[in-house]
């Protein structure tokens, strides 16, 4: 496993030669043209543009593999493949060549460059034509001096220096493509790197400020040993639930099938569904994953009304719980759906997959797997944390943790927006401060207590802009007081008063503390503390 520097040149030059491929499941170019302008851009000014991942190919793994620039072109030297960087490296390469082919398509582009406003166009017939703006393929394949004809320009009243600063500028351009002006780092992974030693050097990577994402580098592993309509169904599904509203990372989704494939909660155990489970079980393992996941989505938003993923804290409590499910041979019961939404709610709140994922999110799984419940994990959580009911001391603050909470037993008081009158649901709520930021800014309050879950209601976004900085004392009196007692808004005008502002946050704090505690009660948590 190597981290270097390549340039553009040395990358696009490993491809034209078959010495870098595509897996075959690799998504397909999905880059509009207006993006790739964008991209070329960002090169001329030498921004980053993110590090590119290859694999080293051991010539026992037989994966089907596809080139990168015509997929129609067989190529049997490649050396490498390209785990992460398609769009980034087709891109460069389309621009450089003009045309690529893709099946039956060709995908053309025909990018413009104006060295004097220093800015890039796609061709559109008012500017196809002008002297000024000139064709970026032509300039990499042909060169600066041959796309200017000095006499020409001279003949349409160009200077020497204004040609000069034209093959100045357009040299540059060339240069990123063919010279050795922008260097990208390459990350190399060897054939033979076990995963576990992948996951640990990559740690100790990201340590150092070198962002990588460790789970999209999984991703791309599991996708190089397991067919590729799998890789299809998955990015399929993660589309689907983003379509719905449940923004859910791959590593989650893989977590889960790992759960549900090998009964483990390390990420890194997906190396033995990788190289050894069978197409037919890796099929019926992602179904159960699938199935299992959807009947999670189901629990939460009949039983708390959450109907995206927008206000969980972690989404790593869903492996479990979908795993779980998994597991169970019989229809939920009442107490079955008690005890998960118990477990979901004291899972977030007490942020039991924070710190130790992996080691944490094993224990789990073990204990499920071996129980078939979910009992168990309480003891395991109050170890961790001390206690299981929700006091002031955590509360307190504006973590997501805490909203999760109010906004639980909010919308189990009837929580309704404050003028249209319809019921708070995670789809079109907005987070809204009872009493005005901009008030208690302009009182020096400190920004820890401004933000404080106690001073956060849920309302509809239009709603939230009627208010605006209205003193509370004027637009708080004008609310229906039902409505304000469902969102645990005291009828004290005196704690509405901005000077009044910390014993308004402790006295709402204390009600919805002690509602939250009633709600767990009713979930049965006695048995657990």
């Amino acid at each position: 496993m190597a981290l270097l520097t390549k340039t553009i040149n040395e990358l696009l030059t490993d491809i034209e030669r078959g010495r870098v491929a595509l897996p075959d499941m690799q998504r397909e170019f999905i880059w509009e043209n207006t993006q790739i302008r964008d991209f070329v851009y960002s090169l001329y000014k030498n921004h980053p543009i993110g590090m590119i991942l290859l694999w080293q190919t051991n010539p026992n793994d037989n994966v089907p593999i596809t080139a990168i620039d015509d997929d129609t072109k067989e190529i049997s030297n490649y050396s490498e493949l390209v785990i992460d960087g398609q769009q980034r490296l087709t891109s460069l390469l389309l621009v450089k060549k003009g045309i690529i082919s893709k099946g039956t398509k060709k995908k053309i582009i025909r990018l413009l460059f104006n060295p004097f406003k220093e800015e890039f166009e796609l061709e559109i017939p008012p500017i196809k034509n002008k002297h000024e703006w000139f064709n970026v393929t032509k300039v990499i394949q042909e060169g600066p001096f041959s796309v200017i004809n000095r006499e020409k320009l001279r003949q349409i009243g160009w200077d020497d220096n204004k040609i000069d600063i034209a093959l100045e500028k357009l040299s540059t351009v060339k240069d990123i493509f063919v010279g050795a002006r922008n260097n990208v780092p390459v990350f190399t992974i060897s054939s033979d790197m076990d995963y576990e030693e992948v996951v640990d050097i990559f740690v100790k990577i990201n340590s150092k400020g070198t962002r990588i994402r460790t789970t999209e580098l999984l991703l791309a592993l599991f996708a190089l040993k397991i067919p590729g309509e799998f890789r299809k169904d998955f990015l399929d599904y993660i589309e689907k639930l983003e379509d719905n509203g449940w923004d859910i990372d791959a590593s989650v989704i893989i977590r889960t099938l790992v759960a549900i494939s090998v009964k483990q909660g390390r990420l890194v155990y997906f190396k033995n569904i990788a190289g050894n489970i069978s197409e037919k079980d890796l099929h019926n393992n992602w179904e159960i994953t699938k199935k299992s996941l959807e009947e999670c989505f189901k629990i939460l938003e009949e039983n708390l009304g959450i109907k995206n993923s927008n206000i969980l804290p972690s989404k790593h409590v869903l492996i479990p719980l979908a795993f779980y499910i998994s597991q169970k041979k019989d229809a939920f019961s009442e107490k079955d759906t008690k005890e998960f939404i118990l477990w979901f709610l004291l899972a977030s709140f007490w942020g039991r997959y924070t710190g130790p994922t992996e080691s944490r999110l094993e224990e789990d799984i073990k204990l499920i797997s071996e129980n078939k419940n979910l009992s168990n994990l309480f003891h395991l959580l109050k170890n961790q944390v001390g206690r299981l009911l929700i006091d002031e001391e955590k509360f307190a603050g504006k973590s997501k943790n805490s909203k999760l909470l109010l906004y639980v037993v909010a919308r189990n008081e009837g929580a309704e927006d404050w003028w249209k009158g319809h019921k708070v649901t995670t789809s079109d709520y907005e987070e809204h401060h009872i009493i005005p930021q901009s008030l208690l800014k302009k009182a020096e309050y400190e920004y820890s207590l401004i933000d404080d879950v106690g001073n956060i209601a849920f309302l509809t976004e239009k709603a939230n802009r009627k208010i605006s900085n209205t003193q509370p004392e004027k637009y708080l009196s004008e609310i229906d007081p039902e409505k304000l007692k469902k969102q645990f808004v005291t009828l004290d005008k005196n704690l509405w008063k901005i000077e009044n502002y910390e014993d308004f946050l402790n006295h709402r704090r204390q009600i919805i503390i002690e509602k939250i505690n009633d709600y767990l009660k009713s979930l049965e948590i006695g048995k657990y503390i």
